[in-house]
């Protein structure tokens, strides 16, 4: 009785330490994944705002200048909901990693005798 309640938490404790390394690697992934896209803004940004300055500064005529500013901005738009939309695709991603790791989770727990037994004292 002893040596299966022993064998009982071992086998809950490897399965434990896996779920937390999985989880680990879901959140690992994700801000891998937003931090790409940060750079990958900030230098569009950069580089979008040196064009916004060359088109000022090569402009001698204020109509075209104005009509530069407005497709720049038109196009700054657009990046951003572009990105707004890239970022809510990883985040979403994400929840379904984290959904899928759950039932894993529930799965585990409600086919192994002794973590259901485990669950149901802790609740």
């Amino acid at each position: 009785m002893q040596k299966d309640f022993v064998a009982g938490i071992e086998e809950l404790n490897a399965a434990t330490v896996k779920s937390i390394k999985s989880l680990g690697e879901i959140q690992l992934r994700a801000m891998e994944k937003i931090t790409e896209r940060q750079i990958a803004l900030a230098s569009d940004y950069m580089s979008q705002g040196v064009k916004q300055m060359q088109s000022i500064a090569g402009s001698k005529d204020l109509s075209k200048m104005f009509e530069s500013q407005a497709n720049f901005v038109s196009e700054f738009n657009q990046r951003v909901v572009d990105d707004a939309q890239k970022t809510a695709e990883i985040l979403s991603e994400s929840k379904t990693e984290l959904s899928e790791w759950m039932e894993e989770g529930i799965k585990y727990v409600s086919n192994n005798p002794f973590a259901k037994a485990f669950a149901s004292k802790a609740a």
